[in-house]
């Protein structure tokens, strides 16, 4: 039995239940973009494998990943094969029941990623909030804490478009706005201990990770909105560090096209130049990018959430009063 749902604005028609995503509410008859359905795939392209996908230093031991001819074969620990192709159809063979949590994280993580390259969409490895009528997209690497900051600024009672993958697109107005995913958070057990979230009941995001899927409906954020800021977490040794610096020109170009999500799919597609320029151009067109810093213990999240809320430089209404050239300490 197929379900019709809503992702970054595309009718998804799936044969594997995606309870997680929102339904669609568009016209009956409209033709779905993207075709998620259950068939037979191959173990390996014909073409000789990109051997990089499997360096274990890169790929995490659960997965690989295979590009070849315009395809992307991803092959997954104890759930199954999985091709992507033509940036509209995604091809399961399971190896597990296909309600299985883990089938869903990657349908909704990599997978979802390798179709967006495939579309030549941009996606950053991003959770993105709603302040006032915009939104600030918060980047970093995996564990930098993207989720957990996200959390505390949901606490807060921001709104949120997107936990993990944040997709940016360029408006008829010129306007650059990141579109909603959906309604979950992926919090690992600590992270959720810090705010007193109960995760007896939530599902995990793979069975073998204390990562849990959060439920956020009540401040899910269903419409794109402008794209104000996007704010790049890293970390520093030393408390006194800390803070939150401007970033411009080609500091932020760089510091966007590096989060990107997944590039090495779209290099390995032939698509490294066009997801380039495209990034840089959508760089541009974004008021501030900014570089916040924060030393990791128990109380950085409520940090840095007080640090972006109180400096005023997303330049969003009730983010602040103070300057961009005084963003800081």
């Amino acid at each position: 039995m197929t379900q019709d749902h809503l992702l970054f604005g595309w009718h998804i028609r799936s044969e594997i239940p995606l309870p997680e995503v929102p339904a669609w509410d568009g016209p009956a008859g409209h033709q779905p973009d993207v075709i998620i359905r259950v068939g037979p795939v191959p173990h390996a392209l014909e073409t000789a494998p990109d051997e990089t996908a499997h360096d274990p230093a890169v790929t995490p031991p659960f997965r690989t990943v295979e590009v070849a001819d315009g395809r992307v074969l991803i092959r997954l620990k104890d759930c199954g094969n999985v091709l992507v192709a033509g940036g509209c159809e995604i091809v399961v063979s399971p190896e597990t029941d296909i309600d299985a949590v883990d089938i869903r994280t990657y349908l909704l993580g990599i997978i979802m990623g390798a179709l967006c390259h495939q579309r030549g969409e941009i996606v950053l490895h991003a959770a993105c909030l709603r302040i006032g009528d915009q939104a600030v997209a918060i980047t970093g690497a995996s564990g930098a804490g993207k989720s957990t900051l996200a959390a505390s600024l949901v606490a807060r009672g921001l709104g949120m478009l997107a936990d993990d993958l944040t997709m940016l697109r360029i408006g008829e107005d010129g306007c650059c706005r990141a579109w909603p995913a959906y309604p979950r958070m992926r919090l690992w057990q600590d992270s959720a201990d810090r705010r007193q979230i109960d995760t007896t009941a939530l599902d995990l995001c793979i069975r073998d990770l204390t990562k849990f899927q959060v439920p956020i409906d009540d401040r899910f954020v269903r419409q794109p909105l402008p794209l104000a800021a996007v704010v790049h977490l890293d970390r520093c040794d030393d408390p006194a560090d800390e803070g939150l610096f401007p970033l411009r020109g080609l500091g932020a170009a760089a510091e966007m096209r590096n989060a990107i999500y997944r590039p090495g799919i779209a290099v390995r597609l032939g698509l490294q130049r066009p997801m380039q320029v495209k990034a840089t151009r959508l760089a541009a067109l974004i008021p501030h990018h900014m570089r916040l810093t924060r030393f990791l213990d128990d109380l950085s999240a409520e940090r840095a959430a007080d640090r972006l809320l109180s400096s005023g430089t997303t330049g969003i209404p009730g983010a602040g009063g103070s300057s961009m050239a005084g963003a800081g300490r």
